[in-house]
């Protein structure tokens, strides 16, 4: 018995970390090499990995909420393309909330749609609102990328959705749904492998973070929706995303901002594992 329960383990973690990070890595290898600024497929690749062996009944086209997430990956694509190559602000920021707001709603209208449709569009309104408030705070940070140095500051804010998403995933887990809490913990494990290739190739580009929002964003809004996770927990998980972009518009200092989101994403990991535990043992 015990011995099953080792290999299951061994298993989830091989699933949650291990696949997502080894496939995020060499992705993220062949696609800055090859195509120099599309590094970020890496995280996406690894994410797709981490969905498809712990999201046994992945189908396209989607039948699921889950399943969803490969339109959320093709439209944060389409996304981060339009933000690259139109430099009209009054456009980028139309098509974000537009092209944002459909993510959300194909991700969260398999589980409202018995609510009624205005159900559905409202909550897509409103993650589309924070998105695009997140944007906005964070397009104020972006400088120019120097290739010629190794600067995490590339990458401050893949690493603070990432940190977001690990603090989460054992929140969700237990508070939820084990399967989200599992994809939250690929996603973290994808996105370390994306900034740590990153960092070594000095591969970077602006926006990159953009299709790594809708996903994050999808999965906390479905750990309520989907999973039960308790509102107050949800918008506390969301409220910590934006403590990397507001505070690089104090400073520049790595330590200080990467110390920030650890320790707020830390303190609310905490106190909502405090109000989600459940009373029975987890044996």
């Amino acid at each position: 018995m015990y011995q099953e329960a080792s290999n299951t383990n061994l298993l989830m973690l091989l699933h949650t970390a291990v696949y997502p990070f080894i496939a995020a890595l060499i992705i993220s290898l062949v696609a800055g090499k090859l195509l120099r600024a599309s590094s970020y497929l890496g995280y996406l690749g690894g994410f797709v990995v981490g969905l498809s062996l712990i999201h046994s009944g992945l189908s396209f086209p989607p039948n699921q909420a889950l399943d969803y997430y490969a339109v959320t990956i093709l439209i944060g694509i389409i996304l981060l393309l339009c933000l690259s190559l139109i430099k009209t602000p009054a456009i980028t920021n139309s098509a974000l909330f537009l092209l944002s707001g459909l993510s959300f709603f194909f991700l969260l209208n398999p589980v409202l749609k018995h609510t009624g449709f205005m159900m559905s569009l409202s909550w897509a309104v409103i993650s589309s609102l924070i998105v695009m408030c997140y944007y906005l705070i964070s397009h104020k940070t972006q400088k120019p990328y120097q290739n010629e140095t190794r600067s995490l500051h590339n990458h401050l804010l893949p690493i603070g959705l990432m940190i977001v998403a690990g603090c989460a995933a054992p929140v969700v887990s237990i508070g939820g749904s084990l399967l989200i809490g599992q994809l939250l913990g690929a996603f973290a494990a994808a996105m370390l492998a994306y900034v740590i290739v990153g960092y070594l190739t000095k591969h970077a580009q602006n926006n990159a973070f953009v299709p790594a929002l809708l996903i994050l964003g999808g999965l906390i809004t479905q750990s309520h929706v989907l999973a039960d996770i308790p509102l107050e927990v949800m918008l506390m998980l969301s409220a910590s995303l934006f403590v990397t972009p507001l505070v690089l518009l104090f400073t520049n200092k790595i330590s200080h901002i990467m110390a920030s989101q650890v320790v707020i994403s830390g303190i609310i990991s905490a106190f909502s594992l405090w109000l989600i535990w459940p009373e029975s043992s987890l044996y």
